[in-house]
């Protein structure tokens, strides 16, 4: 029951001990790892194509998948726990575990402490033969020591563990890790309150009443060993037997761990990309004719018009593979471009459709250049859900996430707000362009809701909200006007799917700003390689933006095979929306403007197929 709050320590003791747990655990590592030789060496004989895998100290197996989704990755895991209890007649249940703070975590089921010994001895036969690994949880959630099933025993600190996590380690094609030990699936060993002592000061902290002075009530109730999002605690009352459908079975569990709570997000949430092949002749000559008569007298630095902010790395192929990898709550994505089709695309995917920019921007304003500009106008796309995702097509998500990440249960946003500030006096024609229209934007917000606006955004996915733009645009506001008609990016520009629409939305109280882990790269940079290496290793962070500024036509080369082979091996599998051959980037003659279902999300798509951006701060 290790989750009491405790004191605080001393920053130098707190740094000894972990140094000292980590010296133990590399111990312990060194003599399992001698220990479990010969069975490991038997398990890499019946299981052929298996490859050793570290993380830190400890040493496991893994196959090498052909597909991978974090989606379909614990849907299997939870079926082979869910299998292997049923096998032995355990009774379990699934538990809905604590992700208040955004972070998707393993699933969960719970078993009544009595049944230990039943599902150990029993996992050790039926995985025995298999990679899958076991791990005790410890109170950070994070799996603290990890065997294999095949070892033949397990460490006493795993066999008793109140929390263990047993799954599948899967490698990619370079044997790059796509899920390690902090995915699979847990299971909670829930105990009687009887057989709890009752002793003054022997309670969890989080009983609201002292399990001594429940009486009959405490008795027969089950008791959690850490935190859930529903209740550690279990009345006899509550037991009553319910089920979760999932999308490979229905898993039982107790009625109020069925519900839908408040800050659940239950609306759909569909993403809008924006890209253009700035490679294409037809594109290049198009821009060029418009660069000459393009108005100076509003100018934004060369960089920020130049010809790398228009190459295509590939970056939407792979930022694509990333929303398929860790975002199966999406329920469309919309694609929006200038008369072009990608390449490597399906056109015709389910769950996609390819928006062109005569469709949702005012004649007049044909054809666009300018970011800004497209922005104006994507709460025109028709079929649009009322909360959206926008993404650059240079954004990538670097691990799983859910909708709570980005929205609250009762919809409002959670807005990615930068420490940096816009800085003060007029926009310039030499600072970065998200400055510029940051400043642009303060007017609006200053002239409408008296605040005054200081933050930049940062460019990872923005939420956005369907009712402020359409709120803005029925305004007649000026400068959101001139944006719109804007070719090129411009010092009289606002940003209006970041600085504009996140600021509008928190002045009325339709949004809060929030906190998400992110990494900037700026291509053609001195650290561009040591970055790239930090998230090749793992790096603790949600999103990462790759971003073309103005690198040196001396650096591209390099540049773009070093992000070609990061990109390749950080997402190596084709997303359901890549076809089957390429072809040249094409230019349809109408737009395709389908539509999905409501309810249907990007998960259940799958299995039904079979500006200068400163450290990442948004234009």
């Amino acid at each position: 029951m290790d989750i009491r709050h405790r004191p605080a320590m001393p920053a130098g003791l707190r740094a000894g001990r972990d140094l000292l747990v980590r010296f133990r655990l590399a111990l312990w590592a060194r003599f399992w790892t001698v220990r479990s030789m010969r069975a490991r060496r038997r398990l890499r004989a019946a299981v052929p194509g298996l490859r050793p895998v570290a993380f830190g100290p400890v040493r496991l197996y893994g196959p090498t998948v052909a597909a991978y989704t974090a989606a379909d990755a614990d849907e299997a895991d939870l079926e082979r726990v869910c299998t292997l209890l049923e096998a032995v007649g355990v009774p379990y249940f699934q538990v809905p575990s604590d992700q208040s703070d955004g972070t998707p975590r393993p699933p969960v089921v719970g078993v009544e402490e009595s049944y230990r010994e039943t599902v150990l001895a029993r996992a050790a036969q039926r995985f025995a033969r298999t990679p899958e690994y076991v791990g005790a949880v410890g109170p950070d959630g994070a799996v603290t020591r990890a065997v294999l099933w095949a070892d033949g025993s397990l460490p006493r600190a795993v066999g008793q563990a109140s929390v263990l996590r047993t799954g599948v380690v899967r490698l990619g094609p370079a044997g790059q890790v796509l899920s390690g030990t902090e995915a699979g699936c847990d299971i909670e060993f829930w105990r009687h309150g009887r057989d709890l002592g009752t002793a003054p000061g022997t309670d969890p902290s989080w009983f609201t009443v002292p399990g001594s002075q429940l009486g009959d009530v405490y008795g027969p109730a089950l008791v959690a060993p850490r935190r859930n999002a529903v209740s550690e605690v279990l009345p006899a009352v509550a037991q009553q037997p319910a089920a979760v459908t999932g999308p490979r079975r229905r898993v039982p569990t107790f009625a109020p761990f069925a519900e839908s709570t408040v800050d659940e997000v239950r609306f759909p949430v569909d993403v809008v990309f924006t890209w253009v092949d700035g490679d294409d002749p037809t594109m290049a000559a198009k821009r060029r004719a418009h660069q000459r008569i393009y108005d100076y007298d509003n100018a934004i630095a060369p960089r920020e018009t130049g010809a790398s902010r228009y190459t295509s790395h590939d970056e939407l192929k792979y930022a694509l593979r990333s929303l398929d990898m860790y975002a199966g709550f999406v329920r469309h994505v919309y694609l929006v471009t200038d008369s072009q089709i990608p390449a490597w695309l399906n056109p015709d995917a389910a769950g996609l459709t390819v928006v062109d920019h005569q469709d949702i921007l005012p004649a007049a304003a044909l054809p666009v250049f300018n970011s800004h500009a497209i922005e104006s106008s994507l709460h025109h796309i028709p079929g649009l859900s009322s909360h959206y995702l926008y993404f650059n097509d240079d954004v990538f998500i670097n691990r799983p996430v859910r909708a709570e990440h980005f929205f609250h249960g009762n919809g409002i946003a959670r807005i990615p707000l930068s420490p940096l500030k816009l800085g003060l006096g007029a926009p310039h024609s030499l600072e970065p362009a998200p400055n510029s229209a940051g400043k642009n934007a303060r007017e609006v917000i200053r002239r409408f809701h008296g605040r005054y606006v200081t933050h930049k955004s940062l460019h990872t996915p923005h939420p956005q909200l369907l009712s402020v733009m359409q709120e803005m645009e029925s305004l007649g506001i000026d400068e959101l006007e001139r944006t719109s008609y804007s070719r090129f990016r411009s010092t009289s520009d606002v940003a209006p799917a970041s600085t504009l629409h996140h600021h509008w939305a928190i002045a009325t109280g339709r949004a809060v700003p929030a906190h998400y882990r992110f990494r900037y790269v700026q291509l053609g940079t001195p650290d561009m390689r040591r970055r790239l290496a930090r998230l090749t290793a793992g790096e603790d962070i949600d999103f990462f933006c790759l971003n073309d500024v103005d690198t040196p036509p001396e650096a591209r080369a390099e540049a773009q095979a070093a992000i070609h082979g990061f990109l390749e091996r950080k997402f190596p599998f084709p997303s359901r929306f890549e076809g089957t051959t390429t072809r040249p980037v094409s230019h349809p003659v109408t737009p395709r403007m389908t539509k999905l279902p409501q309810q249907v999300t990007l998960g259940e798509v799958r299995r039904h197929n079979g500006g200068v951006q400163h450290e990442g701060h948004s234009q």
